[in-house]
């Protein structure tokens, strides 16, 4: 595998060993504890762990030989075995012992004098440790050492272990310390030394029992190269620790038709659709209704991001405007909102409203002010070009009623002196009120006295042809906006709240209705037809 070791696959090999079992040991020796209980000629700790440290093992050795200090070592190696995370142990126990005739007991500092009945306060069980030591089924060897002979043992026990329970699982040395440290560094942790070999060639004082298997040692037979099997087993292994489409990635650059392929390109494919899976569940957790979903897409076009369509439905205009505005304003991209992104969402909607109604306020004043200027410019003084000038630039102006009225009235004195075959054709070309009827009167009557008239008519339809498309285009999507009377009043409410004047709030759109629409479209710079279109709708109820 490790001509895999490269990039990502580098530390996939470095935590693939980490992620298995260990080769551990725990020694109870003479360190810390008290010079009454050490053995003048024993070998002290430090010869056992240095062996077992050499050959691999984590050593777990308590740092002194009171009893909180022994519990504690060995409780941290029977959570590894319970864990699995062992691949063989050893343990080293060095006296003083006491035994009872069914137990014995390793003794810490604390036990002089020690009770029978309180024994198993002052030291470590020999049976728990076998018990411990057999939990999983892996090689343990045991080394126990006598060492000096506690004094003061209270009436029903004896020094040294001579009775405890043994296992068949369990290899037992047991002997002086300074020879079983020579064992153990010289045959014991040697591959290849099965525990038949080691009760054969133990030196003398020195017992081996329990299992003395002839084909299986501690540290097995010699090591074998690993089969291709093993070795994509362990970079699986290794991968599935990662959990990222990298790794899985990686394993399918090595191993394209490998054992686990097929999961692999599972496992990718869920990874890649997590973050947009957890970004649907989080927004349908929100619980937005269709009025909720109406005004985001309505706080999405007031600040730029088309949703194609303000119906409360996200389909793929709506997603693409959330993901536009997530990129813009720095979320992560996946069309779906958070509350979070929906309160910032708002707060950016009502700022670009009170931004757009101060920016209207300022345009409609300033438009006003030019509109009663010209007026007196043009129209005030009553002549007929002057009302038509005002009201060729100002058709929903202030005054353009009043000029209109005086325009009427000077129409209709034209009128009663007009010839009567003039009259008759003016009055035809009204009646058809087209471009062509207007175009043909002025070809017969050039000088006539509702030429002027004729003229502006004409200007006024031929503006509308031209604009025809995006007038036909905002009256469609009215329909979709004023569909309803509740819907048409409130629209007429809100344009009288915003300082035109539409008419009775009885949703019937009037002209008056149409010239306040213009009016307020002019106002906000938006495309002047007259009809509620998305654009309008979108900025005539910013405000609310």
């Amino acid at each position: 595998m490790f001509r895999l070791c490269s990039g990502l696959v580098t530390a996939l090999c470095l935590i693939a060993p980490a992620a298995l079992a260990e080769d551990l040991a725990l020694v109870i020796g003479d360190r810390g504890q008290a010079i009454a209980y050490q053995e003048e000629d024993g070998a002290d700790a430090g010869a056992f762990r240095d062996a077992l440290t050499q050959a691999g093992f984590r050593v777990v050795e308590p740092p002194d030989r009171d009893i909180r200090s022994m519990r504690l070592a060995a409780v941290n190696v029977e959570t590894a075995l319970t864990e699995g995370r062992v691949d063989r142990l050893v343990i080293v126990a060095t006296g003083p012992f006491a035994t009872d005739g069914s137990d014995s007991w390793v003794l810490s500092n604390n036990a002089q004098g020690v009770k029978r009945v309180m024994v198993g306060a002052m030291g470590i069980s020999l049976n728990a440790l076998t018990a411990i030591a057999t939990q999983q089924d892996i090689p343990v060897v045991m080394m126990v050492s006598p060492g000096r002979m506690p004094k003061g043992l209270a009436a029903g026990l004896q020094p040294g272990p001579r009775a405890y329970r043994m296992s068949e699982d369990v290899t037992y040395i047991t002997g002086p310390s300074p020879a079983l440290a020579d064992m153990l560094a010289g045959s014991v942790l040697l591959e290849g030394v099965s525990f038949a070999e080691l009760a054969q060639n133990a030196p003398d004082g020195v017992k081996v029992e329990g299992d003395l298997s002839r084909t299986a040692g501690l540290m097995g037979s010699a090591a074998m190269p690993p089969s291709d099997e093993a070795v994509e087993t362990g970079f699986w292994q290794a991968v599935q620790t990662f959990d990222t489409i990298s790794a899985y990635r990686m394993y399918l650059g090595e191993y394209p038709e490998g054992t686990h392929a097929g999961e692999a390109r599972e496992r990718i494919a869920y990874l890649q659709d997590e973050p947009e899976r957890e970004a649907k569940s989080t927004e349908e957790g929100l619980g937005l209704s269709r009025n909720d979903r109406r005004e985001i897409q309505r706080n999405l076009a007031l600040i730029g991001f088309d949703p194609k369509g303000i119906d409360g439905i996200f389909g793929p205009g709506s997603r693409a405007a959330i993901s536009d505005w997530q990129q813009e304003n720095g979320f992560g991209v996946t069309g779906y909102l958070t509350g979070n992104q929906l309160l910032r969402l708002r707060d950016q909607a009502q700022a670009e409203a009170k931004r757009q109604e101060e920016e209207a306020r300022r345009r409609q004043e300033e438009e006003e002010r030019k509109d009663r200027a010209y007026w007196q410019e043009t129209g005030e003084a009553g002549g007929e070009d002057g009302l038509r000038a005002y009201l060729d630039r100002y058709p929903d102006g202030l005054y353009a009623d009043e000029a209109q009225e005086a325009l009427d009235q000077i129409e209709a004195a034209k009128r009663e002196d007009a010839e009567r075959e003039e009259r008759e054709a003016w009055d035809a070309a009204r009646s058809s009120d087209t471009a062509e009827s207007y175009s043909a009167f002025l070809n017969t009557y050039p000088d006539s006295t509702f030429a002027g008239a004729a003229r502006a008519r004409l200007n006024e339809l031929t503006d509308q042809r031209e604009n025809a498309a995006e007038i036909e285009a905002a009256r469609a999507q009215e329909r979709q906006f004023t569909s309803t009377l509740i819907a048409r009043v409130l629209i007429e409410r809100r344009l009288a709240s915003l300082g035109t004047n539409p008419g009775a709030a009885d949703g019937d759109f009037t002209r008056q209705t149409r010239r306040a629409i213009r009016q307020f479209q002019r106002s906000r710079n938006l495309p002047v037809t007259g009809f509620i279109s998305q654009a309008t709708m979108v900025q005539l109820m910013a405000g609310r």
